[in-house]
């Protein structure tokens, strides 16, 4: 018996490293086919096992039936709660919208009042200011008054000004907007103003 176990049989299997095989592309599709689709049947053969039902298309009706009867039994209350968190969502996006117009009508309340041409320059430079502290805002405006005479009716025009950022004169703030061309140009421009 000893000598039977040393013994090993030695089989020769045909050497195919450097042979081509020529396949056409059906076949081998067909050949892939086969193969993914025993894994594919033994994985759903698995699964329907693992969870006890005959066939995938019965675990896809228990779960949309669990579902539909989760929805069916949630309490009214718990459909209240929903509810209310979305109507307190509305509610502080309408608060927030609120309070950002309330804002806006005291700067044009301010602009009206002082006579201001340019109101949305003149909010830019009013939040700036309010930024800082000890900041009173009849004090900003007189000294804006002073500053820049032109943002107000019946003040001076703006002077006339070499623009750093296209070298052209320009009366209109816009206008060296518009012509300003790198982010650069519009920071030497704010700076200057």
């Amino acid at each position: 018996m000893a000598d039977e176990a040393k013994k090993t049989e030695k089989v020769e299997t045909p050497k195919t490293e450097n042979e081509v095989v020529n396949i056409s592309q059906s076949k081998l599709d067909n050949l892939i086919d086969k193969g993914f689709s025993k894994g594919a049947r033994r994985a759903k053969s698995e699964l329907t096992d693992q969870l006890g039902v005959d066939s995938i298309e019965q675990a896809q009706e228990l779960i949309n039936a669990k579902r539909e009867s989760d929805e069916a039994n949630k309490s009214d209350l718990d459909k209240a709660a929903e509810l209310i968190k979305t109507l307190n969502n509305t509610i502080e996006g309408l608060e927030s919208n609120n309070n950002q117009m309330k804002a806006d009508m005291e700067i044009q309340k301010v602009v009206s009042a002082n006579n201001i041409n340019d109101a949305d320059y003149f909010k830019h430079l009013l939040l700036q200011a309010s930024n800082g502290e000890d900041f009173e805002q009849s004090t900003f405006i007189e000294q804006l008054k002073g500053d820049k005479p032109y943002l107000f009716k019946g003040g001076d025009t703006q002077p006339k000004r070499v623009d750093s950022t296209s070298n052209k004169a320009s009366l209109d703030v816009s206008e060296r907007v518009k012509g300003a061309k790198t982010m650069a140009e519009l920071y030497a421009l704010q700076n200057e103003i």
